[in-house]
């Protein structure tokens, strides 16, 4: 096993388009962010660690921002097989990941001695087909994580995706502590192809690098 490296539809998609976060925009339409030197290896210094998966760079940004505030070590998931560039191009198999509740393999995954260091876990993907990446849940399901408080935090382009994406990361962290403790009850995370309602109100989430400062305010991690 590798070690870490430093650095947390409404209705059937009609078109790979609409499926899609906004993490999914082109790279040079995201924040500009200076990459940590070794994002793939944590050392496990800090007591809190903020592990993300990010396809072209919204999510990435708002890790690293995560990271200036709070002086957490980061962790970049990265895939065993990786993604397009465009994830467009891997709808099929995102879709498929999504849907039948896969799991693909993680390139780097740090060694559990690592991990058990860590108290808090911020967790960020972009949402892909109502669900965060599902490699995310990979590298959380081989971790005993009880009694850690685990922290999602989502780049997205469409308000129905949220709650079960959220949703998703408490189901695959069962004995964790989650921040925020409690979400709408009324979607299950197993089932993401039943039309459900618009309930992301009230989901307090960053929606750039630049509204991370506040965010963290707001949920009680910085003053």
């Amino acid at each position: 096993m590798r070690k870490l490296f430093f650095i947390p539809f409404l209705f059937l998609p009609l078109t790979t388009m609409a499926a899609c976060s906004s993490d999914d925009t082109p790279a040079s339409q995201t924040e500009q962010s200076t990459t940590p030197d070794d994002p793939d290896n944590p050392s496990g210094n800090s007591k809190t660690l903020v592990a993300y998966f990010s396809a072209q760079g919204h999510t990435q940004a708002v890790a690293e921002r995560i990271v200036e505030l709070t002086g957490a070590d980061i962790y970049r998931i990265e895939a065993a097989d990786p993604y397009a560039e465009n994830p467009y191009d891997d709808s099929d198999r995102i879709q498929n990941e999504a849907y039948n509740d896969l799991r693909p393999g993680v390139e780097n995954l740090p060694d559990k001695e690592i991990i058990a260091q860590y108290d808090t876990i911020f967790v960020g993907s972009p949402c892909w087909w109502h669900q965060p990446a599902m490699v995310v849940c990979t590298f959380l399901e081989a971790y005993d994580l009880k009694d850690k408080v685990v922290i999602p935090f989502f780049t997205y382009g469409a308000t129905t995706y949220l709650n079960e994406s959220m949703q998703k990361i408490y189901k695959v962290t069962p004995e964790s502590k989650h921040i925020p403790k409690t979400l709408p009850e009324d979607l299950n995370p197993d089932d993401i192809t039943t039309p459900g309602p618009p309930d992301d109100a009230g989901i307090d989430m960053p929606g750039s690098a630049n509204d991370t400062e506040a965010w963290l305010r707001r949920i009680g991690i910085i003053k």
